[in-house]
């Protein structure tokens, strides 16, 4: 049976490696887990955890890129976890994702964790990855396959201190998300960076994907946010590339989820709302704006998008007839460049 983390010491090694910032946007991830699974829970089986997206830092690292999907339970022994890994490898949801990133020419590995002790907290944890080769998952040694990547002085990055209010919701989350959450996190900073010390160029993380049963597949990227005084909301421009990436090869479209809060000290939530990749680079300002510090401690820059291209995150966004309709970037792109087109007469 899995474990399951500490609370309190779950909370402590995440504020070691996260920002406020970016500790609201992981929570934000689990707001939204939660009301799928409780206002759509037949749609819920459509949406799958994202990963982290990695390339080892070598001249021509843009060549190499990597998703890595780890596994949101603790397992008690490494048996468990072969156990586990064997159910992901004939789950259909994730043969229709892994193929869609292969073809995508992004190589697949999937990681897990098992205890190394009773009490064993996030920092003591017996990590195992499986590499994605011919539909199978691979079983690898050791620190395979991070022995064949070049560098060993990657490091974390250090986090600052949480408002009340994000420790407050990281205390309402479930103890199963906040452990899935917690070993996302553990492998990347304490397993990659203060473990292996690995550098890596362009690191990024995929929050979800969403499967259609016809076997669709679009990345999706889950942000809290409040509107500018205008009404628009920033995207950094480097997730913009990194989804491109993604979906430019399959002719996949992408989702960009909002949980909209209100410009109060307490940031109460409005509503969910959504865009699809296709519409964000139909709409969005050429003009780029300073944003706040990437996973690689650099600046990022941000796209502003009108707030009014939004539309209500529903299950309409989930069911296979709206699936089926935007999945293609190419032809969503097509439709809304027709629908501009009607409006051009009016400045001619």
């Amino acid at each position: 049976m899995p474990l399951q983390f500490n609370q309190d010491a779950a909370i402590a090694y995440l504020q070691q490696f996260l920002t406020f910032n970016k500790a609201r946007g992981m929570v934000s991830e689990c707001s939204l887990e939660t009301h799928l699974k409780s206002q759509h829970p037949a749609l819920a089986g459509k949406y799958l955890p994202g990963g982290w997206v990695i390339s080892p830092k070598t001249e021509e690292s843009s060549r190499y890129r990597f998703v890595i999907s780890v596994m949101p339970h603790l397992y008690v022994n490494e048996a468990e976890l072969d156990a586990a890994i064997r159910s992901r490898e004939t789950d259909r949801g994730f043969q229709a994702l892994a193929t869609f990133l292969t073809q995508s020419a992004i190589g697949v590995i999937v990681a897990g964790a098992f205890s190394s002790g009773a009490d064993a907290g996030p920092a003591q944890l017996i990590w195992k990855n499986y590499s994605y080769i011919d539909e199978r998952l691979r079983p690898n040694t050791g620190t395979e396959p991070f022995d064949r990547w070049p560098g060993t002085r990657g490091r974390a990055s250090a986090g600052n201190a949480w408002q009340a209010d994000v420790i407050d919701r990281f205390r309402l989350v479930e103890a199963e998300q906040l452990t899935g959450l917690t070993l996302r996190q553990a492998y990347y900073y304490g397993y990659l960076k203060q473990q292996l010390k690995k550098p890596f160029d362009d690191p990024y993380d995929v929050d979800a994907f969403i499967v259609s049963f016809r076997q669709a597949v679009m990345p999706v990227e889950i942000k809290e946010k409040s509107p500018t005084p205008g009404g628009a909301f920033g995207l950094d421009a480097g997730r913009i590339l990194m989804m491109l990436r993604m979906c430019l090869a399959t002719d996949s479209n992408a989702l960009y989820i909002v949980r909209e809060v209100d410009n109060s000290a307490t940031r109460q939530f409005v509503n969910w709302r959504c865009i699809t990749l296709s519409n964000l680079v139909m709409g969005c300002s050429w003009n780029l704006q300073a944003g706040g510090a990437g996973m690689g401690g650099g600046a990022t820059q941000t796209v502003m998008m009108p707030g009014s291209l939004f539309e209500p995150f529903t299950d309409r966004n989930l069911s296979e007839e709206w699936l089926e309709e935007n999945s293609s970037l190419q032809t969503a792109e097509r439709s809304k460049a027709q629908e501009l087109a009607e409006n051009l007469a009016q400045f001619l």
